[in-house]
């Protein structure tokens, strides 16, 4: 079974990652090629790798059949559908998802998941409910940049066909209450039970992440901790807790058939068994059947299966069993992380199954596994978050025991019996989370005492080779080849990504949505000018995008941060980056309004004051002129002179852009320039422009935004000077190099695309 496994992970994968969906008329070779399958043992494999290349293909192409027309696209419209999970309510919005959706007058398939948020609103959607809503629709498009989490694949690997946002209308009202059978009604009435009886407990957003599967209310401190100690997959309903679940329901099982259950026409295994498993489906339903809970159901189930029939299935068969169902019933999990991540998983025990003799001590063999998660899953947590966490390894050993024997237990009763109205339930919620408080006190000494997650990017195939060195050098007969695959890791660690040459710089324009931010490098320094949009308490540009744009550069400490002015959509991601880089030195236009915004304790150095430097061969320089009032006319403006030069222009207006055409005339020329205030009408006047001469404009903004931004009037000035332009909406981020062979541009979306990026 593990080689059909691999064989259809092989197949689907290539539909998958592919660059586009071919025709719907290869689909119709898959009976054949079933046929061929049985009939040609020797090409088994391969035929199957291709039946199931075909399968995910039709699947594929149904999906995308679903999603919301091109003609509808920022259309409003009359939606009606039903609530699915739980709304999330934060600062001012509530975000919710609808199912079965009726779109009135739409043509052809209908989108079958939106995601929709709803603003300043009175009215809170209950799971089950079915609404009609007046409803801005749009496509599930994200933000494309090199590093960062893609907004984009993460829709399209949870079936969203659509994305919008709620309009005030009369017309919006709730049609129907919801279902009594309703999975996510009694996954909020234990939300409600657990806020009801722990109200004051710091930590209930991990409570209900620990008993529904509920994330959305554990607080930005509490994720980042769990991130940063690589236990994150403790605090969110998994497959170990799945496991535990029905682990203790079958030993419960066993003990109520001693009790008096004997009498019952059933085994004491088959009364066990099948108790186990109701208890597991019943915990995976609270969880909403996210994929790793899936994966463990489906193990599970073969696993019963396999002990009632006493028929010997090993992990890693049950495993092969659990991969290619859940790759054939929707080949969109192999974009998830948590199918790699709970699979990847299991695969390490199996191994370490394997590896370990069976003889030695169950504590040793705790050590063990551990020790072979930290070694594997090196290579794969740098793949997927960027970082490799020395705490792993002993903040799993202290947290595993204590999360599965103690504090799910506690959980589970406690909301149960705070949702029944029962005595007791209050108190083993509080002291769980008493419980939470203490392991996450020892996690935070974890890291403030030398384990402190590492960022770390390397090429994907390097981290193939690298984990393959790693499984090499843990096989118990692979002493010959131990100290050349040694060798072979550690200079393989040793990469690092290329850098400018000498006179020469390189640059990122960010795709940020509404907003701006860039990240510069020369040979052995770097700059960052802006740092997109950001509101206090959510994760902003700044976390999303810019930081693991310059972790996966290995950038390291920014030597300068321009904040341009204080406006929100240039500087609202900077308490993230004084996070991770505090002492990075920073000037910025507006001085005392930024001070105020983000209560600096310190006022920060102001651009208008700075002397030009150089930096590797690339001169800077800010140009001064000031005029106009308001802090947009503040902005600073940077001139960067390499092989060729870029004017990155901020958000100034016609008054700073006539005083700066007075003050240097045709020292503006630039051969690339940051387009004023995201192509405002106030901006981009002729003058100015042809003082500039680019031969480059790059507009940063969002999609559709509402200002309406960029204007047709200054797109027009602009391509009246055949300027080429180019806009991070429509091409993503954009990458800019200067050197000996001309400024190189290049966009994220004119890369192969993959097929969930269609636009």
């Amino acid at each position: 079974m593990p080689r059909h496994a691999v064989a259809i992970l092989a197949g689907a994968l290539l539909a998958v990652y592919g660059n586009q969906l071919p025709d719907r008329a290869w689909s119709s070779y898959l009976p054949l090629l079933l046929l061929l399958w049985r009939f040609c043992p020797h090409w088994r494999w391969l035929l199957l790798a291709a039946a199931a290349h075909l399968w995910s293909l039709a699947l594929l192409h149904i999906h995308i059949d679903h999603r919301l027309q091109d003609a509808y696209d920022d259309r409003v419209v009359l939606l009606r559908g039903s609530v699915d999970g739980i709304p999330q309510q934060r600062q001012g919005r509530v975000s919710f998802y609808l199912d079965e959706v009726a779109i009135e007058g739409y043509p052809g398939r209908l989108p079958r998941r939106v995601r929709l948020d709803w603003y300043h609103n009175e009215l809170l959607p209950l799971p089950g409910e079915r609404w009609q809503l007046v409803v801005k629709l749009r496509q599930p498009r994200g933000a494309l940049n090199p590093a960062g989490f893609d907004f984009t694949a993460w829709q399209f690997a949870n079936g969203i066909d659509a994305g919008g946002h709620v309009r005030d209308s009369p017309a919006n009202r709730r049609l129907a209450p919801a279902g009594w059978f309703d999975t996510h009604r009694w996954r909020l009435r234990l939300a409600q039970a657990i806020d009801e009886s722990c109200g004051d407990c710091p930590r209930a957003g991990l409570l209900k992440a620990l008993a529904i599967g509920y994330r959305g209310a554990i607080e930005s401190r509490h994720r980042r901790l769990l991130e940063r100690s690589s236990t994150a997959h403790l605090l969110a309903i998994s497959g170990l807790h799945i496991g535990m679940v029905a682990l203790f329901a079958y030993a419960l099982g066993r003990g109520a058939w001693r009790l008096g259950l004997y009498r019952v026409i059933i085994s004491r295994p088959y009364f066990a068994a099948l108790l186990a498993v109701i208890c597991a489906c019943g915990y995976a339903a609270m969880a909403g059947f996210s994929l790793p809970t899936v994966r463990a159901l489906v193990m599970l189930l073969v696993l019963s299966i396999a002990l009632l029939l006493r028929n010997r299935v090993n992990l890693l068969q049950s495993l092969a069993i659990a991969v290619a169902t859940i790759t054939l019933a929707d080949p969109r999990s192999l974009i998830s992380s948590s199918f790699w991540l709970s699979c990847g998983a299991m695969l390490v025990i199996a191994f370490a199954q394997f590896r370990v003799p069976q003889a030695m001590p169950g504590w040793r063999r705790l050590l063990v596994v551990q020790i072979f998660f930290t070694l594997l899953f090196a290579p794969v947590g740098v793949m997927i978050f960027g970082q490799w966490a020395p705490a792993s390894l002993p903040a799993n050993l202290l947290a595993i025991p204590v999360v599965s024997f103690l504090l799910l237990p506690a959980i589970l009763l406690g909301s149960l019996l705070a949702a029944g109205g029962l005595p007791g339930g209050g108190q083993l919620l509080v002291v769980a989370d008493r419980g939470l408080g203490l392991l996450l006190d020892c996690l935070q000494w974890l890291l403030q005492h030398g384990f402190e997650a590492l960022h770390l990017s390397y090429p994907l195939p390097l981290l193939a080779i690298l984990l393959a060195l790693a499984y090499w050098l843990l096989m118990p007969r692979a002493s010959a080849g131990r100290r050349g695959a040694l060798l072979a890791a550690i200079f393989l660690l040793a990469w690092q990504p290329a850098r400018p040459g000498f006179g020469e710089f390189h640059l990122w324009i960010l795709d940020v949505g509404m907003g701006t931010s860039v990240l510069l490098r020369t040979r052995h320094h770097s700059l960052v000018y802006d740092l997109g949009p950001g509101k206090p308490g959510s994760p902003g540009a700044g976390d999303r995008v810019l930081l693991p744009v310059m972790r996966r550069l290995r950038s390291g400490v920014p030597d300068l941060v321009v904040v341009s002015h204080a406006d929100q959509d240039h500087s609202g991601g900077l308490p993230a980056l004084l996070d991770a880089y505090p002492r990075a030195p920073m000037v910025t236009g507006t001085p005392a309004e930024l001070a105020e915004k983000f209560a600096l304790p310190a006022a920060t150095a102001s651009c208008h004051r700075r002397q030009p430097w150089r930096w590797d061969g690339v001169e800077f320089r800010f140009l001064q002129a000031l005029a106009g009032d308001g802090t947009n006319n503040r902005s600073c403006v940077l001139r960067v002179d390499g092989k060729q030069r870029v004017v990155l222009a901020g958000d100034i207006e016609v008054a700073r852009e006539a005083s700066l055409v007075a003050t240097y005339g045709d020292a503006l020329a630039a051969d690339l320039l940051l387009v004023p205030h995201h192509g405002s009408e106030t901006s981009s006047s002729a003058q100015f422009l042809d003082f500039v001469a680019p031969r480059y404009a790059v507009f940063t903004l969002s999609r559709a935004n509402r200002w309406g931004f960029p204007s047709t009037a200054v797109v027009d000035r602009y391509r009246a000077r055949g300027i080429r332009l180019y806009d991070t909406a429509r091409d993503g981020a954009i990458s800019v190099s200067s050197g000996v062979q001309g400024l190189k541009i290049e966009t994220l979306r004119g890369a192969p695309r993959r097929i969930w990026r269609r636009w």
